[in-house]
């Protein structure tokens, strides 16, 4: 049988978008400070005068405090939010790449290609982030490899496939859980399956619902070819963006 040297390199580029959320950096108009603290007022007024109004009813209150930090009362059909204005601390999202190229090796028919990176991610955004990947299969001029899909699949060398996940594995042996000091973020959906990849364009792949600490994610690729692939040098560009949920 004829070897088929493939030697996918998959160029990962980041994009990163940061919610566009008030800052407060500058302490030099803090009501009240030290060199040890800062206290920042709520409301340096009498506490509201605002009107919501129709043609049939009229009323003043003061606003209600951030849907983010203020105490809740709630019930299986409503929750209340109220007080004065309230100000946000630092709120961001980062986002670092381990290594901006993966090798997959030399894969044939009856072998696997396997590699894997990390990303780190931190974010202070109340309700979270959510990671996706973007981009194409893997190419060779006008040769591809099939992309795995929306749904998982174990990797079945002899079968064109090229996928990702971000967890732990053992078939074949590579990754590692999502990890940190918590709260972490964690791998999602279809790519949180050990043993069974997938690859669409856009899908989400990690997430958080709350603030976290920063989360090592370690993105785990497998690519595997048929007999009647063609030989050749194999590689794409994938994207991760990290936005953040509002």
């Amino acid at each position: 049988m004829m070897l088929q040297r493939i030697a996918a390199i998959l160029i990962v580029t980041i994009s990163m978008y940061v919610a566009s959320i008030p800052i407060i950096s500058d302490t030099s108009s803090a009501e009240t400070s030290s060199t040890n603290y800062v206290i920042w007022a709520d409301v340096i007024s009498s506490g509201g005068s605002e009107d919501d109004e129709s043609a049939n009813y009229g009323l003043q209150d003061t606003i209600g405090e951030s849907l983010i930090w203020s105490a809740t009362n709630t019930s299986a059909t409503y929750g209340i939010k109220a007080g004065f204005r309230e100000l946000y601390s630092d709120r961001f999202i980062t986002l670092s790449l381990g290594s901006a190229t993966v090798d997959l090796g030399t894969i044939t028919a009856a072998t696997t290609g396997t590699g894997s990176h990390t990303i780190t991610i931190d974010a202070t955004v109340a309700n979270g982030f959510s990671m996706t990947v973007s981009g194409a299969t893997l190419s060779s001029g006008g040769n591809t490899i099939d992309a795995i899909g929306t749904t998982a699949a174990a990797s079945t060398p002899g079968t064109e496939q090229f996928g990702l996940n971000l967890v732990d594995n053992s078939a074949p042996a590579i990754g590692a859980d999502p990890g940190g000091t918590a709260p972490i973020g964690s791998a999602v959906d279809q790519y949180a399956i050990a043993n069974s990849f997938a690859f669409t364009s856009g899908n989400t792949v990690a997430s958080s619902t709350a603030d976290i600490n920063p989360t090592i994610f370690t993105v785990s690729y497998i690519a595997n070819v048929g007999a009647a692939t063609p030989a050749g040098d194999y590689e794409t560009t994938v994207t991760y963006a990290a936005t953040a949920n509002f």
